[in-house]
Formats: C-alpha cells, sequence, structure tokens
C-alpha cells in the first residue's frame, strides 16, 4: 500500500451538513478500500481565482494508505460530484526516493579552524 495525500476544495455555498457530508462520503471510500491516517478539515477560505463562479471553497486534507487504484476511482466520482470544485492527489515519497541532498557551496560549512588553515595553505602556494 502507498500513502497519499488529497486536497479537497468543496463549495462554501452549499449547507454546512451537505459541506459535511461531502467530506464523509469521500472518507467513507479511502476506509473501503484503504485506511486514513489523518484528516484536516481547513475550514472556509477565499479562493484565488473563482470557480464557476464561486469565490470561496471549504477545504479538507486527507493523508492515507491505499492501493494505487483508489485514487483513480475517487477522481472519477469527484468528477461527476458538482459541488466539488477542485481536488489534487499527491503520492507521498513516491517509488521510495530519499529526498535530494542539499548542495554545499565551497566554504560554507567549514569550521572557522578549518577555513583559516585551508586560507593559509593557499597563501603559502
Amino acid at each position: 500500500m502507498k500513502q497519499y495525500e488529497t486536497i479537497l476544495v468543496v463549495d462554501a455555498m452549499i449547507p454546512d451538513e451537505s459541506i459535511t457530508s461531502e467530506f464523509d462520503a469521500v472518507a467513507k471510500l479511502i476506509e473501503s478500500q484503504g485506511k486514513i491516517i489523518r484528516v484536516d478539515r481547513w475550514g472556509k477560505r477565499r479562493l484565488a481565482y473563482s470557480i464557476r463562479k464561486r469565490t470561496h471553497g471549504e477545504y479538507a486534507a486527507f493523508y492515507y494508505e491505499a492501493e494505487p487504484g483508489l485514487p483513480a476511482e475517487m477522481e472519477k466520482r469527484l468528477r461527476i460530484n458538482e459541488n466539488a470544485l477542485r481536488w489534487l492527489t499527491v503520492v507521498e515519497n513516491p517509488a521510495g526516493i530519499p529526498p535530494a541532498p542539499t548542495a554545499q557551496v565551497p566554504g560554507e560549512g567549514e569550521g572557522e579552524a578549518e577555513a583559516d588553515e585551508k586560507a593559509k595553505k593557499e597563501g603559502e602556494e
């Protein structure tokens, strides 16, 4: 099973009960084929640009483990749902790729004594 993160934006102009039922439906779908790790409700926020003449959306983030077929099934269901404005699903750390190492600038990260010694050697040459 892979770990996924899905951010869902639902129309904020529908009643609160409908918003809750939309998020519950997504949670129920995830539970049927996987395991929810955490759900974060971000609340009502202003959208960066209007979507279907809506300026506000209700946000939620779902963190879960599931088989690879679940995100496609979820997207299929969200595509026909008129209350779902936007969604994005990402795989957390795909293929087990370790995070990229940070590039070190020459001279940075060295101790002062080491840098002084290096400067002396360069000055003698």
